[in-house]
């Protein structure tokens, strides 16, 4: 096996390369360079969030199979232990769950602290250390121990100003929403009155989707005021994924061909980036506001490997 995993991050590695029709074309990305983050000790790794350090958390396998939560910081995968992460913020703050149904917790430099109810289920946390997240009761923002609660149906992502991306139910329909300070702001809807949140950044950028007519997927992005369709490679829809503060969106996009590609959009334009040298073959996760991308492939069959693509 590792002879065969060596094999196949070689030929990544070569792929990751990014192509000259792709670095010739007008307005193109300039291509990637992949750096596996590796695993505790077994085959697999997958990654779950990414802050703007470069800091990377997910689960990895350990020498006798079993998988651990880890962070990733300065080349070094730091075990979690029988923990899942969620998010992490640049303090190096983690958020996630243990196996045994006990609740939610916050990992900060090798202590787990719990956040009350077993019954609690992190989404996200941001840079001042507060923590989104549902109980039985309803969506809640944690602030320094204490739990406020958050006016909607469904919570996706808080960012550093303490604003909500998330949901809420209307009559026949549910709508994307922002919620901020107790006030709750509908984001509206497409075609067949339904839309919802994926995340946010600080400036209040909020990434989502709605139906387009025929039913399918179309990624949204909710600015101003206004919702703007980012568009497809081609195909019928767009997944949206993570959204920095640059304004840079995430995403996975059927193309022409009907396959599915990661994307980048930056500046009106959906970016193939598989012609920049990103896998096809597994799912991008997260991105940071200097452009670097978290995603897990699948060197080969029944494999799964955390990396992170830099920008060239």
């Amino acid at each position: 096996m590792p002879s065969i995993l060596a094999a196949a991050f070689l030929a990544a590695a070569l792929t990751a390369a990014p192509t000259v029709a792709a670095s010739a074309a007008p307005g193109a990305l300039a291509g990637y360079r992949m750096v596996d983050l590796g695993t505790l000790g077994g085959d697999s790794s997958y990654a779950s969030a990414m802050n703007d350090r470069g800091d990377v958390v997910g689960r990895a396998q350990a020498a006798d199979g079993t998988y651990r939560g880890f962070l990733w910081r300065r080349g070094r995968m730091i075990d979690l232990g029988a923990f899942n992460p969620i998010d992490v913020n640049d303090r190096g703050q983690v958020v996630g769950t243990r196996g045994d149904g006990s609740g939610g917790y916050v990992w900060h430099r090798g202590v787990l602290r719990p956040l009350g109810a077993p019954s609690t289920l992190p989404v996200a946390i941001n840079n001042r250390g507060q923590v989104l997240g549902r109980t039985d009761a309803g969506a809640v923002l944690w602030t320094n121990g204490r739990a406020r609660p958050v006016a909607l149906g469904e919570v996706s992502d808080v960012n550093d100003r303490g604003q909500v991306s998330g949901g809420v139910y209307v009559p026949g329909g549910f709508h994307a929403a922002l919620w901020h300070s107790g006030r709750v702001t509908d984001l509206g809807a497409g075609p067949f009155d339904r839309s919802n949140t994926y995340a946010l950044n600080d400036r209040g950028w909020v990434i989502g989707w709605q139906f387009s007519a025929q039913q399918f997927e179309r990624g949204i992005l909710w600015r101003h005021g206004r919702a703007l369709d980012v568009g497809t490679l081609g195909g019928s829809f767009t997944q949206l994924r993570a959204i920095n503060n640059r304004g840079e969106i995430l995403a996975s996009s059927q193309a022409t061909d009907g396959s599915v590609r990661p994307a980048l959009w930056r500046r009106g334009i959906l970016h193939d980036l598989s012609l920049a040298g990103v896998s096809t073959d597994g799912e991008v996760v997260d991105l940071d506001d200097r452009g670097r991308i978290a995603a897990s492939i699948r060197p080969v069959w029944g494999v799964s490997r955390a990396v992170v693509y830099h920008p060239r």
